[in-house]
């Protein structure tokens, strides 16, 4: 590891604000790093690769071993999601809000782990959609 010249400023924007600071002391949870657009971005560094999806769009995730049967589908929440808990510089490409109310990430941006809902699975989906609401009627 090679260390590296930094600035006062670069600190401060990279730091924990003392609020959050006090937070963490007396046991809150509190969101680290900041995000942007009212919390539904992370702030990423400037070299991040685009990705095929954008947030809001209908996906497949895969979700087990079974490469034919191990999928669900969800809405893609964010683009570049990282966990507070995980080491800096780590994120996932996506966090996904599968259709059981579950939260995921996709570990890689690749069709063999996420991939476009295609028609049939939104009709399905839709079909799913509507019986579960006339159940909890």
């Amino acid at each position: 590891m090679m260390a590296k010249e930094v600035t006062k400023e670069e600190l401060k924007l990279s730091f924990p604000t003392a609020e959050v600071l006090q937070k963490w002391k007396v046991g809150q949870d509190v969101e680290w790093p900041p995000r942007d657009n009212a919390g539904l971005k992370p702030i990423l560094p400037d070299d991040m690769p685009a990705l095929r999806f954008e947030s809001g769009t209908r996906v497949l995730c895969r979700t087990g071993p079974d490469v034919e049967k191990d999928w669900s589908l969800g809405t893609i929440l964010l683009q570049w999601y990282r966990d507070p808990k995980w080491p800096e510089d780590s994120y996932a490409p996506y966090k996904i809000r599968l259709d059981d109310e579950r939260e995921i990430f996709a570990p890689a941006d690749i069709e063999q782990v996420i991939k476009r809902e295609l028609p049939e699975e939104l009709d399905a989906s839709a079909a799913k959609a509507d019986i579960n609401q006339e159940i909890k009627k």
